[in-house]
């Protein structure tokens, strides 16, 4: 495959591990992905928190949406679903914080997406949080909603930006990432065409494609131009891979 394209870990290692826990994006930085994708909610009394669904229902023992959580109350819950689960027992509900120290220990860069929140007040705490977590340059936000990216870009001028879509590209979409740049558009693949991605390169505009799971749909699409290729699996099972964390590093993570 070829080496400019930057792999991005779903959820960490999630077809490896039960998704977006530390044992995920832990063996994403052990495999040697460039970085990986999370899921931000705020809980109730203001922590983010790393998940992926609108409830905890699929993924632990609760039930729930997962914004109406206090914190202590989510991190009581056991994650009990996912890939090789039997091999992670008592697995938690990560804070951003956690993973973004794992991250800082195998020198990934982190795709935060914003699911939901309470008010604008929690956007300036998960700005805040990734300031203080010594990973700002190695972090973007990314979005469904132009109007989250718009209210970050507000409190950010340089931190970069996805805009996540699961339809066809549209002229908007390229003007919509000129007018918050620094910008990348993050497309889901089966939307979007070679040509698509030709287009906006020609335009100075980065594309990420999610979840590509084989090397045979990721080729035309990296050949294309695309920065960015978020996936479930290692398509570069024959590169090298990243050694393990310092003493130091893991006493950071603890």
């Amino acid at each position: 495959m070829p080496k400019n394209v930057k792999y991005v870990a779903h959820r960490g290692y999630s077809m490896q591990a039960p998704e977006n826990t530390l044992a995920a994006f832990d063996l994403a930085g052990r495999t040697g992905f460039w970085g990986i994708e999370c899921d931000t909610y705020c809980t109730t009394d203001g922590r983010w928190i790393v998940h992926h669904d609108r409830t905890v229902d699929r993924m632990t023992d609760g039930t729930g949406r997962t914004k109406d959580f206090a914190f202590e109350e989510i991190r009581k819950l056991h994650i009990d679903g996912g890939a090789n689960i039997e091999a992670y027992p008592d697995l938690r509900v990560p804070t951003l914080e956690e993973v973004l120290a794992v991250c800082r220990a195998y020198g990934m860069h982190a795709f935060i997406e914003i699911e939901e929140y309470h008010r604008d007040a929690d956007l300036e705490a998960l700005v805040a949080i990734v300031r203080g977590s010594g990973m700002f340059e190695r972090c973007s936000f990314i979005c469904f909603q132009a109007g989250d990216l718009e209210k970050v870009r507000a409190l950010d001028a340089d931190v970069p930006l996805g805009f996540l879509s699961a339809e066809p590209l549209k002229d908007a979409d390229l003007a919509f990432a000129r007018r918050i740049a620094p910008a990348f558009l993050d497309y889901e693949y089966h939307s979007m065409t070679p040509a698509d991605v030709r287009r906006c390169a020609e335009a100075g505009i980065d594309v990420s494609l999610w979840t590509v799971n084989t090397r045979a749909e990721a080729r035309p699409f990296i050949e294309a131009g695309a920065a960015y290729v978020t996936t479930d699996t290692d398509l570069t099972a024959d590169a090298p891979r990243r050694p393990a964390p310092s003493a130091a590093a893991d006493e950071t993570r603890a």
